[in-house]
């Protein structure tokens, strides 16, 4: 008989153990599951995500279908408004009474069954080396290295409340100086300690490279982590590269999530 209450009491307990657990990580993985967005980055790239993937959208047919649907937009990372978009040779604005609208700036624009996070940042002057000079230490280039963009954002990017820097520096494209290699880096700085996302050195054979730029900080999967949208333009080339970034706590590094390329 004591053996039965034993068992009884076992069974309670693990009823309980999953219920709780159920409760604490089932049900945010339900609603993960359920969250799903399609996100445009400038003229070419289209990203969809549902059931926890993200897939690229390339064929006329699927990018048709997105045609005339509203769409949260943003011009150079600040809000412009909500407007039906058209795609054709490139991305076409209307208001609610299909008047064009002008789209002037570097485009974002999402559609999503969730309120999606978007950071409004700016570019800051690099006003200390330390950080710029280690990377170019590290990677073999001079300390005397001249740029054809350097800056960074501040950013509290892991929502700890202390904002993390990201430096972008490069010499891609230069018009009044000749370098032997050419570059183009992007990383953050925190507690110290560098962690790269887009680190891109090659011999100088004439405007070749990518000059990278910050399209946005967002939380893309609305799962409280933000993530980044890193593109890279080249010189004679129509179609820039597009990436979003993650931070992987298990990697202790960022991770390319999706790409157009």
């Amino acid at each position: 008989m004591r053996d039965k209450k034993v068992y009884i009491t076992l069974l309670i307990i693990l009823v309980a153990f999953f219920v709780v657990m159920f409760v604490v990580f089932g049900i945010n993985n339900i609603k993960s599951s359920k969250n799903n967005t399609t996100i445009i980055v400038g003229e070419n790239t289209i990203w969809n995500y549902d059931k926890r993937r993200w897939l690229n959208i390339t064929s006329r047919g699927s990018i048709d279908k997105l045609n005339w649907k509203e769409y949260n937009v943003y011009l150079n990372n600040e809000k412009f408004g909500k407007y039906s978009l058209w795609h054709d040779d490139k991305w076409y604005a209307f208001d609610s009474k299909k008047n064009a609208v002008m789209l002037d700036g570097n485009l974002l624009a999402y559609q999503a069954n969730f309120d999606m996070a978007i950071m409004k940042t700016e570019d800051e002057e690099i006003d200390d080396r330390t950080y710029v000079d280690s990377v170019l230490e590290e990677n073999n280039l001079s300390l005397s290295s001249q740029f054809t963009a350097a800056y960074k954002r501040s950013v509290d990017f892991d929502d700890d409340g202390v904002a993390e820097d990201f430096y972008l520096i490069s010499n891609a494209f230069p018009m009044d100086f000749d370098p032997e290699m050419i570059f183009s880096i992007v990383f953050m700085v925190k507690n110290e300690k560098i962690y790269y996302l887009y680190n891109d050195i090659s011999e100088n054979r004439s405007f070749n490279g990518c000059k990278p730029f910050f399209t946005t900080f967002l939380d893309a999967d609305n799962d409280k982590k933000y993530e980044v949208i890193l593109s890279c333009a080249g010189y004679s080339t129509s179609t820039q590269v597009d990436m979003l970034y993650k931070f992987n706590k298990d990697n202790d590094a960022f991770e390319i999530v999706i790409s157009n390329q």
